[in-house]
């Protein structure tokens, strides 16, 4: 491996696009190594590229973690999962179709509890203060949440417009 291309090999711990877009990179280097299918050796690579909050993060992971590219990049992208602002309509669609496709990923799209709390851990800014003001049981329930979200966030959800 040149060791410019090592050198460009970082994580900071800033988003889930940094995050994809390392792993992908990982990926590349480890199959361009002929590594692709060796976890250890590709989780002793990533230990080198970890820097800043991703490097305290990943300092606090369990020896069996850091030492396997599978649980590794499974922890990275529980961690560095999609923020929610509410800054606009098209990010709250984005994040609810982001919410229920990891939930259908995992077979969890009937289960009104699991995408509320895979939800939950997303909010940031006012969207988290909006967020912590609604009742638990909109919270804990991922219907009436994905709806709230909708009602909250977007200008062309409106009352009149609910599906019959």
């Amino acid at each position: 491996m040149a060791t410019d291309e090592l050198a460009d090999l970082e994580f900071q711990g800033k988003d889930l696009k940094e995050c994809e877009q390392f792993i992908k990179a990982v990926n590349k280097q480890a199959r361009a190594e002929g590594k692709l299918r060796d976890d250890a050796w590709i989780a002793d690579l990533v230990a080198t590229c970890m820097a800043g909050d991703a490097l305290i993060w990943w300092s606090s992971l369990d020896e069996e973690t850091q030492a396997s590219w599978k649980l590794l990049r499974k922890a990275m992208l529980s961690r560095y999962r999609l923020h929610f602002t509410g800054k606009s309509t098209t990010e709250a669609e984005d994040f609810v179709h982001w919410i229920r496709q990891r939930a259908l990923d995992v077979g969890k799209l009937d289960d009104p509890t699991w995408p509320a709390k895979l939800a939950s851990g997303c909010f940031i800014g006012s969207a988290l203060r909006w967020y912590a003001a609604l009742d638990p049981g909109i919270q804990e329930d991922w219907k009436s949440l994905q709806q709230a979200i909708f009602l909250q966030y977007s200008q062309d959800f409106k009352e009149g417009s609910l599906p019959p």
